[in-house]
């Protein structure tokens, strides 16, 4: 995995939560954000840094998993698995 993908996959997840184009500023608190959590894996780095950036708690694997048996995934549901299934290739 590349980290530059990862990277880019967090930042689309919160452009699309936040439904504006992050500025470079912003770029830059969101990889500080992923720096300063205190947590072992990667994709719980970034689950953290979305919060805390955006207030938002984005659908869980598990729970993602029970949305697809009952209806479609949204844009933001594919977003999550991609930035999972990297996370995990690191």
């Amino acid at each position: 995995m590349r980290e530059e993908d990862f990277l880019e996959t967090v930042f689309k997840i919160i452009e699309h939560l936040t439904r504006s184009e992050l500025r470079v500023s912003s770029k830059k608190l969101i990889l500080y954000y992923l720096k300063d959590s205190g947590k072992l894996h990667l994709q719980d780095r970034a689950r953290e840094a979305i919060r805390r950036y955006t207030y938002y708690e984005i659908p869980t694997l598990q729970g993602i998993r029970e949305k697809a048996k009952r209806e479609e995934l949204t844009l933001l549901d594919h977003l999550v698995l991609k930035m999972e299934y990297m996370a995990r290739q690191g």
